[in-house]
């Protein structure tokens, strides 16, 4: 965990989203510091299997069912809010699911009503870069939090909307409200972009890239959780929104040579040129249309490879954070982890 002499104490906390990929990971965190931990969940089931020997308190409660949140900051201090719509692995146009504001927006205006009248203390609303639209992160140089917001898909809209409700609620009723952007994140045990391209490339799939040098930011899952914890903690941070990453940028490109050499393959000299793939994408795109289904090669797929999505987590760094963990340490660890489970 990232120290900081700032520490405040968090007393008891609400975790929304906590059966998801961060969110479990945070109240693992928040149990193993002596956290009391309350959590809101549609599957009380799910919860029990993730922490059968821990204890936690579990409210059965649905962000769009506004009844069933009643009651829910009794005696909270803190609350990381994490909840949001999460699309099926096939659902085509992900970001454009109709579900995203009626869960992310309505949802969390639902969860402020809920709240206005407890006694929290520190709120961290965890979104997403998305909130501030695909084109901050390429305009040359890393979008600062502050640049003027303009979410370009429901998802970012979604995201901007329970952003503003939330620090809404903090200057309405006096609670250090903060939020906290995240780019792509890694080391989640398989799951995620990064973990999927590993796969890609080890089964062939991905083509010989583009020498193409775009800057995409990330982090893992585990600085996330510890730049959450240090918002949450810092006197300081309340009223406004964080990005937060790992520091470096990543092409494409490198991230597909570092694959390669992890997997003790050599680099092809050759690469695929970027007007084929844009041809496949675009029947990719058509394909997926038709289909209503998704297609690992679209239009918008091939925008996020071969563009810029660069974001800036100075403001971070001026509350102490120092992430611990770098890309290239995670691509070694998810070719090891590939070879072991192919292994006879």
């Amino acid at each position: 965990m990232t120290s900081t002499t700032h520490d405040a104490q968090l007393g008891s906390v609400l975790v929304t989203g906590a059966t998801g990929q961060v969110g479990r990971r945070l109240v693992s965190a928040l149990l193993a510091a002596g956290h009391p931990v309350t959590l809101l969940t549609r599957s009380p089931e799910a919860a029990r299997r993730l922490w059968p020997n821990d204890h936690v308190a579990v409210h059965e409660g649905d962000l769009t069912n506004a009844a069933s949140l009643a009651g829910l900051g009794a005696g909270v201090q803190t609350v990381f809010h994490l909840a949001s719509y999460a699309p099926r692995p096939d659902e085509p146009d992900l970001y454009n699911a109709p579900d995203h504001w009626r869960v992310t927006a309505e949802g969390t205006a639902n969860l402020v009503a809920a709240l206005a009248d407890a006694s929290i203390e520190r709120l961290v609303y965890v979104s997403t870069v998305k909130a501030m639209g695909d084109r901050a992160g390429t305009l040359g140089h890393p979008a600062s939090a502050d640049a003027p917001p303009e979410p370009d898909c429901l998802y970012g809209r979604a995201k901007l909307a329970a952003e503003q409700q939330v620090l809404a609620l903090g200057h309405a009723h006096g609670i250090k409200v903060s939020v906290m952007r995240l780019p792509m994140v890694y080391g989640l045990d398989g799951a995620g972009n990064i973990a999927r391209l590993v796969g890609a490339v080890a089964a062939g799939r991905f083509p010989p890239w583009p020498r193409l040098q775009n800057r995409r930011s990330a982090i893992h899952v585990e600085d996330a959780i510890d730049a959450a914890l240090l918002i949450a903690r810092h006197p300081e941070s309340g009223g406004r929104a964080y990005i937060a990453t790992d520091g470096q940028p990543y092409s494409t490109r490198w991230i597909y040579e570092q694959i390669r050499l992890a997997l003790g393959r050599p680099i092809p000299r050759w690469t695929v040129p970027l007007w084929m793939l844009r041809r496949a994408a675009a029947g990719g795109t058509l394909a997926e249309r038709w289909f209503g289904r998704r297609m690992p090669l679209t239009l918008d797929v091939l925008s996020k490879l071969t563009q810029d999505a660069w974001y800036d987590s100075s403001a971070m760094a001026a509350l102490g954070f120092v992430p611990r963990h770098g890309l290239a340490d995670e691509i070694k660890r998810l070719t090891r982890r590939l070879s072991a489970e192919s292994a006879p």
